[in-house]
């Protein structure tokens, strides 16, 4: 199970389904949300003040691109310089309601963005997320019915 997850999504709907979905697969211990970039950037900076952020920091960011204040892309160009060394287990999928195929392709210039899905969050993204490379390690062994999808 992965430890911790952040939200990050301006839609209160989006963010509920997406907790909904994470909790009722027991994906993950704790979720934070974030309503825009820059309150997302505000948590970590919060974490980093901290003398010892093991346990502390999330395994994942579930982030949004279209929202106010901040976007997900000025997040990515905020996030990857600042915060990507200091933070190196954290990885970030983008959920959006994008069908823009630059989107994807600018997803792909961030090399901590691991995966991009539509919106929202369902069972199935789940369940390709526990098998892929990059979170497999959180679930493996648990070969109980509380983790499977």
């Amino acid at each position: 199970m992965i430890k911790k997850v952040l939200c990050v999504d301006d839609d209160a709907l989006s963010l509920t389904i997406s907790e909904l979905m994470l909790n009722s697969v027991s994906f993950t211990e704790q979720i934070d949300t974030a309503i825009d970039g820059k309150d997302a950037l505000d948590y970590l900076d919060k974490i980093l003040e901290e003398k010892d952020t093991t346990g502390k920091a999330q395994q994942l960011i579930l982030l949004d691109i279209n929202m106010p204040v901040m976007n997900g892309w000025e997040f990515l160009e905020e996030f990857v310089p600042a915060y990507a060394e200091k933070l190196p287990g954290t990885k970030i999928i983008i959920i959006s309601s994008t069908i823009d195929p630059q989107d994807f392709e600018q997803a792909k210039k961030f090399p901590v963005v691991v995966d991009f899905f539509s919106k929202p969050l369902g069972l199935e993204m789940l369940e390709s997320l526990k098998e892929s490379e990059h979170f497999r390690v959180y679930f493996a062994g648990s070969d109980n019915d509380d983790n499977k999808v």
